[in-house]
């Protein structure tokens, strides 16, 4: 089993620049070199799939699939190949897509199901779509991945492409976290102009296809979603477009989208050509995410006699209808907020400097692959050396620009379109890590601002009292907050932001209302109620070995049988072990152990648990959607002792001096009954707010002090073992400065731990 440890996993999170949910490094993507893919298909069935006048077919014919660099290779046979793109279907050097699961359902490689294979014909520097892609991806917008890649088919060289990731469910799940909302492909005419108040009246099919084309859920079929947008967008005041828009769409990822496209001179998108994008209805938010799709068409790239590198930036959008654009910078809070990501990306990803220096680095690492390339000459009559020369050079046509001066050209331009003055901070792309009550919940949040803010999360659970933290900086203008466990049944949590700046402008998200924040629980009385990690001589099993076990205990009335059910050290993958088909009678216990040995018998798991600490989770099946059950996190305890539930299934589990392997959970007598936690506090060096809690609470009374770097203390709190864990320290006219955070837990004797150095930043 990998080691889980909360903090260490949210830090890493946020080193790629997302608050949605990250997808693991893929190798896939992995842009430190130019892999090679080979295709080996029938060559009738290639030269079928070339074949003039099939340009428009979709049909996929099976071939085997291979991809090799130095960090990865896989061979995958029976895949679908077959063209795709738009106008890129005509042209000499076609664009392909690769479906692993075409025809076997389900198929993936490295949790990718199809692979876009793009020829980047009209582009001479074929580096263009992937800089958008990274600018895009920088600024933490939910883009795809993309890396350049060079195409063999039946070992014959296709020249150089650039693999971009697939817009599906499995896209959707890793950036959001769930898949089972509406994703809509909308390309031309994709205005989004109101049409009806029948929401089938957007399922009108132009140029051969739905103009917003349903792909999940298409059994349901069911339009009503984006047709509320629709109306939102077209028909609502813009005075009162916040209040009934951001409830129902991510706004600020919207601005950050139009920023880019107007720096870029994406005019193949929404706001010029209604072509070339994604909407997706997150089911945990309740809004509609902005997904861009297909960026070749950019930095200087024109089939319309326009200078985009002139062009306003406050009229950038097509002079016909274009209402989510229009609407939404005809609000003035929303407008200066889009000023703020383009001064953002001058400043800093779309500077001069970082763009010449990221495209030149680029052209050194493909330059050999482009020379080579037989099907890049084909298309518009270029030479071998202007590959080189499009970097600095126009060369006519429609490539009115070599790509650095565009930049240089649209910087300059741009500055001189828009002003920005101080704006309050801008809150975004809130989500949140939450299975259960008795499982600390981690919201997360970008917020941006001129200076350093400090945001407050606000929260409460079910009816309950509000309470607020700070929430720490974990990398840039990425915050994060812990907040619970609950040693009482919750069904839900609800949450808001606040950010203010130093001249006292405040921002609240969301605006109106608050967010919900569900657990995914079902209430059947089973428990994990007792996990030993580092037994060496406490309890062996039926070999005689001394294993980690895990303890199940039945604390209902009726027998319950595990049939369906799984179990994981990871909570957001719940489905990673499927338990044995055991039936629990009622205030029955059983024992499964954890040895990676499954072979052994019904009672053996395939995985060992970590002694360093981690989470672990009991599910519904997969038909069920995997709610859960039971489950916590745990951090490192001794050896042969336990983790578990004092009374059995009751509270918050704690640390047990005296395993109780198939029995009832008892604590020990004659020793202190607890092992010593940790303090936590964060942020660390923080400016206003201090939050102290201990890593798991004790069985005491305990109490919290501060002292001064003389030792001298200048504040303490007393917890009651049943209070809330967090404490907050706010220091009144005190030095900035180093200060340590000490505890006392008041048990049948006084317990220090281990004390905490903080730094104190004034604000």
């Amino acid at each position: 089993m990998k080691r889980i440890i909360t903090f260490i996993v949210l830090f890493l999170l946020f080193e790629l620049g997302y608050t949605q949910v990250v997808p693991n490094n893929n190798p896939l993507f992995d842009d430190s070199e130019v892999a090679r893919i080979d295709i080996t298909i029938n060559p009738a069935y290639l030269q079928t799939i070339l074949q003039p006048g099939n340009e428009e077919s979709n049909t996929e014919y099976p071939a085997t699939f291979s991809f090799t660099s130095s960090k990865f290779t896989a061979l995958i046979d029976n895949v679908g190949f077959r063209l795709r793109g738009n106008t890129s279907r005509y042209a000499k050097k076609k664009s392909f897509k690769v479906s692993f699961n075409a025809f076997e359902p389900g198929k993936k490689l490295k949790g990718v199901e199809k692979l876009n294979l793009n020829g980047e014909h009209n582009d001479p520097s074929i580096i263009r779509s992937k800089l958008v892609w990274d600018l895009m991806n920088g600024i933490g917008l939910p883009a795809p991945r993309a890396n350049h890649v060079r195409l063999y088919i039946n070992n014959q060289y296709y020249g150089l492409y650039i693999n971009v990731e697939h817009i599906d469910e499995n896209f959707v799940e890793s950036r959001f976290g769930n898949n089972n909302g509406n994703l809509y492909k909308c390309l031309y005419p994709a205005d989004l102009t109101y049409r009806s108040t029948d929401a089938n009246a957007y399922k009108f099919v132009q140029n051969g296809y739905r103009v917003y084309d349903l792909k999940t859920n298409t059994e349901q079929d069911n339009y009503s979603d984006i047709a509320q947008l629709i109306e939102v967008v077209n028909h609502t005041p813009a005075s009162e477009l916040p209040a009934k828009l951001e409830p129902i769409f991510d706004v600020n990822n919207f601005l950050k989208y139009l920023a880019v496209e107007a720096l870029t001179g994406n005019w193949d998108g929404y706001s010029y050509n209604q072509n070339n994008f994604y909407l997706y209805k997150n089911t945990i938010t309740g809004r509609f995410e902005f997904i861009p799709y297909d960026t070749d068409n950019t930095f200087g790239i024109d089939w319309f006699n326009i200078d985009w590198a002139t062009r306003s930036v406050s009229s950038w959008a097509s002079s016909q209808a274009r209402p989510l654009t229009k609407n939404i910078l005809a609000v003035e809070v929303y407008r200066k907020r889009y000023y703020f990501y383009l001064k953002q990306l001058i400043n800093g990803l779309f500077s001069a400097n970082t763009m010449q220096s990221k495209a030149l680095a680029l052209r050194s690492k493909i330059e050999t692959y482009a020379s080579s390339d037989p099907y890049r000459l084909l298309d518009y009559g270029w030479s071998s050396s202007d590959f080189y020369n499009s970097y600095f050079d126009a060369l006519g046509g429609h490539v009115k620009y070599g790509l650095i001066p565009y930049v240089t050209k649209r910087i300059q331009f741009a500055n001189s379109q828009f002003s920005i003055d101080n704006i309050p901070p801008i809150v975004s792309n809130v989500s949140w890590l939450a299975y259960g009550y008795k499982i600390p919940v981690t919201v997360f949040a970008d917020v941006d601002d001129e200076e350093k803010v400090i945001p407050k999360l606000y929260y409460k659970a079910g009816e309950g009292d509000w309470q607020g933290i700070e929430m720490q900086n974990t990398n840039r203008n990425h915050y994060m907050a812990t907040i619970g466990p609950w040693d009482k049944p919750v069904k839900h949590i609800s949450i808001y932001l606040e950010a203010t700046d130093k001249t006292g402008k405040k921002t609240r998200e969301p605006l109106y209302s608050e967010y919900t924040v569900e657990f995914n629980e079902i209430a059947i009385p089973l428990c994990i109620n007792e996990v030993m990690t580092s037994n060496t001589s406490v309890f062996p099993d039926e070999f005689g070995n001394y294993s980690d076990w895990i303890e199940l205990y039945n604390y209902g009335k009726n027998s319950v049988s595990l049939q369906g059910m799984s179990i994981s050290d990871t909570l957001g993958k719940p489905g990673k072990w499927a338990l044995p088909d055991i039936t629990i009678n009622p205030s029955e216990f059983v024992l499964l152990w954890a040895d990676g040995q499954p072979e052994k018998g019904k009672n053996h798991l395939p995985f060992r648990l970590n002694r360093d600490g981690e989470e672990i989770g009991l599910f519904t099946s997969k038909t069920d959607g995997y709610r859960l059950i039971d489950g916590f996190r745990f951090d490192q305890f001794p050896k042969n002792t336990s983790f578990g539930y004092y009374p059995n299934a009751v509270g918050l589990p704690q640390v047990l001096l005296s395993p109780t392997p198939g029995m009832s959970n008892v604590k020990t007598s004659t020793h202190l009954d607890i092992v010593l936690p940790g303090i936590i506090a964060y942020p660390n060096p923080f400016t206003q707010t201090l939050t102290i809690k201990l890593s798991y609470r004790p069985a005491y009374d305990y109490t919290i002090s501060v002292m001064n770097s003389q030792g001298i203390t200048i504040w303490k709190q007393l917890v009651k073992k049943d209070d809330n864990v967090n404490v907050e320290w706010y220091p009144q006219n005190l030095p900035k400065g180093i200060y340590l955070i000490t505890a006392t837990i008041h048990g049948k004797q006084n317990q220090i731990i281990q004390p905490q150095k903080v730094i104190f930043e004034k604000f």
